[in-house]
């Protein structure tokens, strides 16, 4: 089978490998479409962290946002059959430590992720997924049901900052995720959501899968715009997707008493100056968001029931061997690109 596969930084090569054997409680995949991420460009760049620090081993077959067509099913599985459209989590854990037993898996010490972290992805024509983190998506596009995986990531966000009808909502980053988590805050009935970025394109897509209101803070006095938004009232949950130092200095200009805060993005390294008197005083919640535990069939609901959707950030779409050039539209975001699909 084709299969992209990663050596090292800016080392990617189309190549002809195995097609993966399945274990008795694995499922094999013909993969339909599969996302390319931030991560992916990272990890083409040899910045992402896990090469960096060498717990990652290579070569590796990237992709953690994919969905296919359930071709073979082991003997210890259960819940599917073939023809069945699927797509996998990207953390795969162990079930077995105190943190998996809790139900964090996310944190599990023994964790792989797919594409990512010693798990091959779906950046290849087929691929072999323990049935456990495997997902029914019949009645889905392909492409549609291959970005469940940052829905996920955007709903786990959502339900830890507790987003409920009282509370107004700012999603600082108009990436993939800050467009998938004002939808998923939308769908959890928050009363009003901002979308905050600097990319008018983005911004503008922003009003388009349901922001209230898009806010460039380069061009703007944010603390003013937001008060007058929502009549003084300020911005009860922050969903943070950005990864810049900076966004500390916006998110205190807007949030109000008890606010709940919610870091997705990660800031490879980069050190943010915090002022904690705002914090304190306002008697603010902080929480990291890490992958997507608990939240996959939610968010498959969320696409079926036309809560969220997909369709309006596919703006490219390429076969598998165009992958390098799929890293450079992403890369200089080509023709208003948003998320690049690629179909082996």
């Amino acid at each position: 089978m084709k299969a992209v596969r990663y050596y090292g930084p800016k080392d990617v090569r189309l190549e002809d490998i195995p097609k993966p054997e399945i274990s008795t409680n694995e499922v094999l995949v013909r993969v339909r479409a599969a996302g390319l991420c931030g991560t992916d460009l990272e990890i083409y760049d040899g910045i992402m962290f896990y090469y960096t620090s060498g717990l990652g081993r290579i070569p590796i077959t990237p992709g953690h946002e994919w969905a296919g067509e359930v071709v073979e099913v082991g003997s210890g599985v259960s819940r599917f059959r073939v023809g069945d459209l699927v797509s996998g989590e990207c953390t795969v854990s162990c079930m077995q430590c105190d943190f998996c037993r809790k139900g964090w898996y996310n944190q599990c010490p023994y964790r792989t992720e797919t594409g990512i972290l010693n798990r091959d992805g779906g950046f290849a024509e087929y691929i072999a997924f323990p049935g456990f983190f495997l997902h029914c998506c019949n009645d889905m596009k392909a492409e549609e049901a291959a970005f469940i995986e940052p829905t996920a990531v955007a709903l786990y966000a959502t339900k830890l900052g507790g987003i409920c009808p009282a509370d107004r909502v700012a999603v600082m980053g108009p990436g993939p995720i800050g467009l998938f988590a004002v939808q998923t805050a939308k769908a959890y009935g928050a009363r009003q959501v901002l979308l905050l970025g600097t990319r008018e394109d983005r911004l503008k897509m922003g009003l388009r899968v349901g922001a209230d209101a898009a806010i460039n803070v380069r061009n703007t006095d944010l603390t003013k715009t937001v008060t007058d938004l929502t009549q003084g009232n300020m911005i009860d949950v922050v969903i943070e997707a950005v990864g810049k130092p900076k966004v500390w200095e916006e998110i205190t200009a807007i949030m109000a008493p008890r606010a709940r805060i919610v870091m997705t993005g990660l800031f490879a390294g980069q050190k943010c100056m915090v002022d904690f008197d705002p914090l304190v005083i306002g008697n603010i919640s902080i929480h990291g968001a890490l992958g997507s535990p608990d939240v996959w069939d939610a968010s498959i609901d969320l696409h079926k029931r036309g809560l969220v959707t997909a369709g309006p950030l596919i703006t490219h779409r390429l076969p598998l061997d165009r992958f390098e050039e799929g890293v450079e539209i992403m890369r200089r975001r080509k023709d208003g690109a948003v998320k690049v699909v690629l179909e082996p």
